[in-house]
Protein backbone atom coordinates (compact mmCIF):
# COMPACT_ATOMS: atom_id res chain seq x y z
CA UNK A 1 0.00 0.00 0.00
CA UNK A 2 1.06 3.16 -0.67
CA UNK A 3 -0.80 4.92 1.61
CA UNK A 4 -1.02 8.78 1.77
CA UNK A 5 2.02 9.38 -0.87
CA UNK A 6 2.01 11.34 -3.44
CA UNK A 7 1.12 8.44 -6.64
CA UNK A 8 3.64 8.90 -9.43
CA UNK A 9 2.66 8.01 -12.99
CA UNK A 10 3.17 4.54 -13.76
CA UNK A 11 6.82 3.81 -15.67
CA UNK A 12 4.87 2.44 -18.89
CA UNK A 13 2.75 5.46 -18.79
CA UNK A 14 5.57 7.83 -18.94
CA UNK A 15 7.00 6.08 -21.45
CA UNK A 16 4.49 4.54 -23.84
CA UNK A 17 7.06 4.60 -27.17
CA UNK A 18 9.73 2.42 -24.77
CA UNK A 19 6.60 0.47 -23.19
CA UNK A 20 5.36 -0.40 -27.15
CA UNK A 21 8.78 -1.38 -28.64
CA UNK A 22 9.54 -3.65 -25.33
CA UNK A 23 6.10 -5.71 -25.92
CA UNK A 24 6.95 -6.06 -29.63
CA UNK A 25 10.65 -7.37 -28.53
CA UNK A 26 8.95 -10.41 -26.05
CA UNK A 27 6.90 -11.72 -29.49
CA UNK A 28 9.55 -11.48 -31.41
CA UNK A 29 11.13 -13.32 -28.62
CA UNK A 30 8.76 -15.73 -28.81
CA UNK A 31 8.71 -15.87 -32.33
CA UNK A 32 12.72 -16.59 -32.01
CA UNK A 33 11.91 -19.08 -29.91
CA UNK A 34 9.77 -21.51 -32.36
CA UNK A 35 12.46 -20.40 -35.36
CA UNK A 36 15.36 -22.21 -32.91
CA UNK A 37 13.14 -25.29 -31.75
CA UNK A 38 12.89 -25.77 -35.74
CA UNK A 39 16.49 -25.29 -36.29
CA UNK A 40 17.01 -27.96 -33.63
CA UNK A 41 14.69 -30.24 -35.21
CA UNK A 42 16.09 -30.01 -38.59
CA UNK A 43 19.23 -30.66 -36.78
CA UNK A 44 17.86 -33.98 -35.24
CA UNK A 45 16.53 -34.86 -38.82
CA UNK A 46 19.77 -34.59 -40.35
CA UNK A 47 21.18 -36.68 -37.65
CA UNK A 48 18.82 -39.32 -38.18
CA UNK A 49 18.84 -39.23 -41.74
CA UNK A 50 21.33 -42.01 -41.67
CA UNK A 51 19.19 -44.85 -40.13
CA UNK A 52 16.73 -44.77 -43.03
CA UNK A 53 19.01 -47.09 -45.61
CA UNK A 54 17.76 -44.78 -48.61
CA UNK A 55 20.28 -43.91 -51.47
CA UNK A 56 23.16 -42.07 -51.20
CA UNK A 57 22.54 -39.14 -53.13
CA UNK A 58 18.95 -38.89 -51.50
CA UNK A 59 20.41 -39.26 -47.75
CA UNK A 60 22.85 -36.41 -48.85
CA UNK A 61 19.98 -34.33 -50.13
CA UNK A 62 17.86 -34.54 -47.26
CA UNK A 63 20.76 -33.78 -45.16
CA UNK A 64 21.91 -30.51 -47.06
CA UNK A 65 18.71 -29.16 -47.43
CA UNK A 66 17.94 -29.83 -43.43
CA UNK A 67 21.18 -28.54 -42.84
CA UNK A 68 20.74 -25.33 -44.98
CA UNK A 69 17.23 -24.92 -43.48
CA UNK A 70 18.48 -25.13 -39.94
CA UNK A 71 21.09 -22.62 -40.84
CA UNK A 72 18.72 -20.18 -42.54
CA UNK A 73 15.98 -20.75 -39.64
CA UNK A 74 18.81 -20.19 -37.22
CA UNK A 75 20.32 -16.97 -38.67
CA UNK A 76 16.70 -15.39 -39.16
CA UNK A 77 16.00 -15.94 -35.72
CA UNK A 78 19.35 -14.12 -34.30
CA UNK A 79 18.42 -11.17 -37.11
CA UNK A 80 15.19 -10.43 -35.56
CA UNK A 81 16.54 -10.46 -32.68
CA UNK A 82 18.82 -8.27 -32.65
CA UNK A 83 16.86 -6.19 -34.63
CA UNK A 84 14.32 -5.62 -31.94
CA UNK A 85 16.90 -5.38 -29.57
CA UNK A 86 18.59 -2.40 -31.30
CA UNK A 87 14.88 -0.85 -31.86
CA UNK A 88 13.98 -1.56 -27.97
CA UNK A 89 17.74 0.43 -26.80
CA UNK A 90 16.78 3.44 -30.00
CA UNK A 91 13.20 3.74 -28.36
CA UNK A 92 14.89 4.01 -24.73
CA UNK A 93 17.58 6.64 -25.74
CA UNK A 94 15.41 8.53 -27.72
CA UNK A 95 12.69 9.20 -24.54
CA UNK A 96 16.05 9.80 -22.09
CA UNK A 97 16.69 12.33 -25.06
CA UNK A 98 13.25 13.77 -25.09
CA UNK A 99 12.99 13.52 -20.93
CA UNK A 100 16.06 15.94 -20.78
CA UNK A 101 15.57 18.37 -23.49
CA UNK A 102 12.04 18.72 -21.32
CA UNK A 103 13.64 19.24 -18.42
CA UNK A 104 15.79 21.52 -20.03
CA UNK A 105 13.05 23.94 -21.55
CA UNK A 106 11.59 23.64 -18.47
CA UNK A 107 14.47 25.35 -16.27
CA UNK A 108 15.16 27.59 -19.25
CA UNK A 109 11.63 28.68 -18.89
CA UNK A 110 11.73 28.59 -14.99
CA UNK A 111 14.74 31.00 -15.30
CA UNK A 112 13.10 33.76 -17.89
CA UNK A 113 9.73 33.31 -15.71
CA UNK A 114 12.62 34.41 -12.43
CA UNK A 115 14.02 37.24 -14.55
CA UNK A 116 10.74 38.68 -15.86
CA UNK A 117 9.44 38.72 -12.43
Amino acid sequence: MRGNHEQRPRWRDENPDVYAELKRAYGVLGHCGVLMVLSLSLIGTTLTVGFLQWPDWLERTVRLVASLGAVCCALFALGRLMRAVWRTLRAVARSRRHRADEEQQGAAGADTASAHS
